[in-house]
C-alpha cells in the first residue's frame, strides 16, 4: 500500500539584521511565536517560518522587530548584504579556519555567485568598502572575541583563523586594534577583573 505524504508546508527565510548572538536568536523566536508564526529555525542573520511570503502581515513584522531591537532586511540589496554577514560569520567558526584570499571564494560558493559578482556587488552596495576589506574586519573582531574570552594561545588563534604565520596576525591585529594580541588580551582580562 502506497502512502502519500502531505505537501511540505510553505517556507519563508526572514533576513533579519542584528542577530548576533544566542540570545538574539532566543529574541527573535520569541516574537514571531507572539506574532503567531511557527518557527521552523532562527540562526545568525535570519529566521525560517512555515508561512507563505503572501500570508505575512509585513507591516506588523516589521513593527515587531523594530521593537525588539531587530530589523527586517527585505530589499534585495540588503538581503545580499544579510546573506554575506551570516556567511562570513559562519565562515570565520568553522574549523579550520580557512587563508584570508579563499575566504571571498567561498563566500561567494556559499551565496551561488561568481566571485567577481559578488565582489563588485558588495563595493557597489557598501560605497568605500570592499568584501575583502570586510572579511578582514570581521576576522580581527573574532579574533578579539576568542582574545578575551578563551584561553587559547595567540598562535592557536592565528592558525584557527587561517593566517599564514603568526607575525602575519599580530600586524595586521596591530594595525587594527593599535596594540599587539598579548597587550588587548591583558587589558580585556583587567577590564574585565575590574568590573566583578
Amino acid at each position: 500500500m502506497l502512502l502519500l505524504s502531505e505537501p511540505a508546508p510553505p517556507t519563508t527565510v526572514l533576513y533579519i539584521k542584528h542577530i548576533v548572538c544566542a540570545r538574539c536568536m532566543r529574541v527573535v523566536r520569541q516574537e514571531l511565536e507572539q506574532l503567531g508564526f511557527k518557527v521552523l529555525e532562527v540562526r545568525l542573520g535570519a529566521a525560517t517560518v512555515a508561512t507563505a511570503a503572501e500570508q505575512i502581515d509585513w507591516p506588523r513584522l516589521r513593527s515587531a522587530l523594530k521593537v525588539a531591537g531587530f530589523a527586517l532586511l527585505e530589499s534585495v540589496h540588503q538581503t545580499l548584504l544579510g546573506r554575506v554577514q551570516v556567511t562570513v560569520h559562519q565562515l570565520l567558526r568553522q574549523p579550520p579556519g580557512l587563508r584570508h584570499r579563499a575566504y571571498p571564494a567561498a563566500v561567494a560558493q556559499e551565496l551561488g555567485m561568481p566571485v567577481t559578482q559578488l565582489s563588485a556587488a558588495y563595493a557597489h552596495l557598501v560605497t568605500g568598502d570592499s568584501l575583502a576589506g570586510y572579511i578582514v574586519r570581521e576576522r580581527q573582531a573574532y579574533a578579539q572575541e576568542l582574545l578575551a574570552s578563551s584561553t587559547l594561545g595567540v598562535g592557536l588563534i592565528a592558525r584557527q583563523l587561517g593566517y599564514s604565520s603568526l607575525a602575519h596576525f599580530s600586524g595586521q591585529f596591530r594595525r587594527l586594534a593599535a596594540c599587539s594580541p598579548s597587550t588587548y588580551r591583558k587589558r580585556r582580562r583587567t577590564l574585565g577583573g575590574a568590573a566583578k
